[in-house]
């Protein structure tokens, strides 16, 4: 994912999952080419490199919480 997605998916109305080596995340914040991320459903919280998000487009809701079909 590039920065202009990353911060197009953060400031969205919408809540999209993205995924960060294959699990379901949130964009918390964006520093550079960085972004902070919160596992979804945990309080996981890490920095890691917007190039390694993956967008999927797929939406979560609090009745899929993590994402899944």
């Amino acid at each position: 994912m590039d920065i202009k997605q990353a911060e197009e998916i953060m400031n969205s109305p919408d809540k999209v999952e993205v995924q960060y080596e294959d699990v379901p995340v949130w964009i918390d914040s964006l520093q550079g080419n960085m972004a902070n991320i919160t596992v979804i459903g945990t309080n996981k919280k890490m920095s890691v490199p917007v190039e390694q998000l993956e967008y999927t487009g797929r939406p979560v809701d609090s009745e899929n919480i993590y994402g899944l079909q």
